[in-house]
């Protein structure tokens, strides 16, 4: 596999990290949850799980399953997909999905999938509900992991929205 090779979750992979499918392994699942909500090169997941001695191999059947896709091209185009959706927005229901997502993934890293304050932020359809769920999230993983996390939580949140 090339290390500039662009790799993203589809909706399968998604749907097995947030609807709790718990049909893979463990490691599997880690990967999953290691390659965020944007795409990645395999690059820089050699470098965000380098203890992985049978990462390539476990790609390659995430890849045959159908919870990983392999984006065409190198990192000059990540940067151009990227920038699109959020260039784009045409809707609240985007952006609120799309910060929703990744506070989600964000705290399935960290506090996991079963966290009441998990279950809470993948409830939320609108900004107001996101705004009143965003304190206990930040609570819970100052608590859990660290107050930086929490703090990395609200500067990505802050971005995504544009504060």
């Amino acid at each position: 596999m090339e290390m500039t090779m662009e790799l993203s979750r589809t909706l399968k992979g998604h749907e097995e990290i947030f609807n709790n499918g718990h049909t893979l392994r463990p490691r599997q699942r880690h990967i999953l949850f290691s390659m965020g909500s944007e795409s990645i090169s395999f690059g820089d997941l050699c470098k965000k799980l380098p203890h992985c001695a049978e990462l390539e191999a476990m790609l390659n059947e995430l890849l045959q399953h159908g919870f990983i896709q392999a984006l065409r091209g190198t990192g000059s185009k990540r940067s151009a997909t990227s920038a699109a959706p959020v260039a784009a927005p045409t809707t609240a229901t985007a952006d609120i999905s799309c910060v929703r997502g990744y506070a989600l993934d964000f705290m399935a890293g960290l506090v996991g999938t079963k966290s009441p304050a998990y279950r809470q932020m993948s409830e939320v359809t609108d900004m107001a509900g996101f705004n009143a769920v965003l304190p206990m999230c930040r609570k819970v993983i100052a608590a859990v992991a660290s107050p930086r996390h929490a703090a990395d939580l609200e500067a990505g949140v802050a971005s995504r929205l544009g504060r």
